[in-house]
């Protein structure tokens, strides 16, 4: 895979990522998910903006210093650290409310896809299906409670 195909890719998911971050955000932060008798508008801009920026600035510090310099690398390296931020992402659903375990998982998910290339295939799946997973449970939780 070319450099650039590499790159466009983690530009993709980061922006995904992003995307899913900060809908998730709109959806705890502004629509709200809290069932209260006060039905006055937003439920907490503040907090949104402080989720939206935790985030979005773990998302361009993730993927500008952790993942792009992973496309020198080789993908074995690749597949081990996907690992770890796919990893890291399922405590950090704790974080939920900040959007923190998108950004993690979004890192495990591209380093995966370039750890595939080398020998450590099956270390990086995992952080891919990993990863996946956290995004989807994280996700689905705001929809069922935008639905509920």
């Amino acid at each position: 895979m070319t450099m650039t195909m590499w790159r466009s890719r983690e530009t993709a998911i980061a922006l995904a990522v992003s995307a899913v971050a900060v809908a998730a955000m709109a959806v705890d932060h502004l629509i709200g998910t809290e069932s209260g008798d006060d039905d006055s508008g937003l439920a907490d801009p503040p907090a949104f903006l402080i989720g939206t920026g935790v985030s979005l600035a773990l998302v361009a510090i993730l993927f500008g210093i952790v993942v792009r310099p992973a496309a020198r690398d080789a993908s074995e390296r690749a597949a081990r650290r996907a690992i770890v931020w796919s990893g890291l992402a399922v405590p950090a659903m704790a974080l939920l409310f900040l959007g923190v375990p998108f950004a993690l998982a979004g890192a495990g998910i591209a380093l995966g896809l370039r750890g595939r290339e080398g020998a450590r295939r099956r270390l990086a799946n995992a952080a891919v299906v990993i990863g996946s997973l956290v995004i989807a449970v994280g996700a689905g939780a705001y929809l069922v409670a935008l639905v509920a």
